[in-house]
């Protein structure tokens, strides 16, 4: 005899034979060890269908107790494209949770996310029904349905997808920021040009139309439209859609990535305040930035600016240092991030569109463009880069200035996002080199501790449209160094992150 966890509550369904005209069913049940306060729980339900159950239709219960988070099942029968077909779908207690037919082998449900054919909610104690519908049994035809319980402190989908969409490690190009009818975009056109609510599709073909390997959709205080992209990355094979949320208070907006998990906005409300919003977003192993904090907070645009006095610097990893086209007017992000990185925080700069049209208007998805250094394509990979300041901004589109930026000592080298000892380095200078490649020449504006610095050139070469330049450190000293690249109009097309150097 089995025992859930909370002993008190005897398996009524262990071993059991039953007769459904005339064919014996069977239900196993297994705990799985793990890691966690609760264990994972499988059910495998056995049976067979014959021809005369043909156009019929059969349940088959399993008993939840209190606790479980999530349900995942797995469907798989004999015969399948030959000779019979099945179709599955789920009852909990109390209404339909959905069917996916023959349209899938597996799905998954909890309490805010499903795969597509069932509904999200409330995963209820009490006895629920595996739904199978026999259209047509041509011979006899066994089927196993195997289903897992996962306790609420277990939830395995908390955390980043390491779901890979490629497996190269090399520059990805992405936007962190749009939006949808979901929330507040309403700049899209119907087949007829009138104006209205953005689709998530619709997001995503302008994301793939602009040359993008990645967007991020980041609907405000919501997470309902991961849902849509549950549904739509299948079609998008070398596209990822990367899960965010905005999360918007009265005191600052942020963006979370890597979670389907919705994050309280109310801060002020109970004594919430926005370090319990960190808190819980590094708890489910999610991403936070601080979004377009350069912008103003008052009437006109409540939260907009960033004016949160719980922020807890020493745990925030990323800033939005460019939103759409603000890179260097009165509403910047970039002087923000320079006063963090100034008190000695080591913050990633990323951009993000913030669209809210889909690229019907002026605003397009990849304006500006965050490109990322990962080992592969995939969401997991994406936000661990990020966290490791493997990013740097093009500014007007995915088709600006590529770069290549390293400060070197003898045989050691150290990119965006490192941190040189200069106790560890034998000479008492440092080469910083930087590449590019575009069309155009740009300027170079180096940035020390967030001051122009002019370091002694050592070699600069150009051609085929590839510019570098070798500069040196005299005795370097504590700080961090960054660059710009400007093109003959004087605008920035692209920010680097820095090198600290300790």
């Amino acid at each position: 005899m089995t025992v859930y966890n909370n002993q008190s509550i005897i398996l009524h369904i262990l071993i059991i034979a039953v007769t459904v005209l005339g064919i014996s069913q069977k239900k196993s049940i297994n705990q799985l060890s793990g890691n966690e306060k609760s264990t994972v729980t499988e059910i495998k339900i056995e049976g067979v269908a014959l021809p005369e159950d043909a156009l019929t239709y059969r349940l088959e219960p399993f008993y939840v107790p209190q606790g479980v988070g999530a349900i995942e099942v797995s469907f798989q029968y004999d015969g399948k494209n030959d000779y019979s077909e099945m179709e599955i779908g789920l009852y909990d207690p109390e209404r339909f949770r959905g069917t996916s037919r023959f349209s899938k082998e597996s799905f998954y449900l909890s309490s805010i996310r499903a795969t597509a054919s069932y509904f999200p909610g409330p995963i209820i104690s009490g006895e629920w029904n595996i739904s199978l519908g026999f259209p047509t049994i041509n011979k006899k035809a066994e089927y196993e349905v195997k289903i897992r319980l996962i306790p609420k402190d277990h939830i395995e989908f908390t955390g980043p997808s390491e779901t890979t969409f490629k497996e190269s490690e090399q520059w990805y190009r992405g936007d962190f920021h749009t939006h949808t009818g979901h929330s507040d975009a309403f700049g899209c056109e119907d087949l007829e040009g009138n104006r209205g609510p953005c689709q998530v599709y619709q997001i995503v073909e302008s994301a793939k139309k602009n040359g993008l390997d990645f967007v991020s959709i980041t609907d405000h205080n919501t997470v309902s439209h991961h849902q849509d992209m549950t549904v739509i990355q299948p079609l998008f094979k070398d596209l990822l859609l990367i899960r965010g949320q905005e999360v918007t208070t009265f005191f600052g907006h942020s963006n979370v990535y890597g979670t389907s998990i919705p994050l309280d906005f109310r801060v002020g409300f109970n004594g919430h305040t926005f370090e319990n919003i960190q808190e819980k977003a590094e708890e489910v192993g999610a991403l936070l930035s601080i979004n377009h904090p350069g912008r103003e907070t008052g009437a006109n645009c409540t939260g907009c600016g960033w004016s949160a006095e719980t922020t807890d610097y020493n745990t925030l990893e990323v800033v939005e240092i460019v939103n759409g086209t603000n890179v260097e007017n009165e509403i910047a992000g970039i002087p923000f991030w320079h006063r963090l990185l100034n008190r000695g925080y080591k913050i990633t700069g990323i951009g993000g569109s913030d669209v809210h049209s889909a690229g019907f208007g002026d605003s397009q998805p990849g304006t500006p463009t965050t490109m990322v250094f990962a080992k592969e394509l995939s969401e997991k990979a994406i936000l661990d880069a990020v966290r490791k300041g493997k990013v740097y901004l093009k500014t007007m589109s995915p088709d600006g200035p590529d770069i290549s930026f390293q400060i070197v000592s003898e045989d050691k080298s150290w990119s965006m996002g490192e941190t040189i000892d200069l106790n560890s380095i034998k000479s008492n200078s440092l080469e910083i080199v930087i590449e590019y490649s575009h069309s155009e020449k740009q300027q170079l504006e180096l940035i020390f501790n967030g001051e122009p610095f002019n370091p002694e050139i050592k070699q600069y070469n150009e051609s085929d449209h590839t510019y570098r330049l070798i500069g040196e450190i005299s005795n370097p000293v504590k700080g961090w160094l960054r660059f710009n690249l400007r093109d003959n109009n004087g605008r920035i097309t692209v920010v680097s992150n820095p090198v600290y150097l300790e």
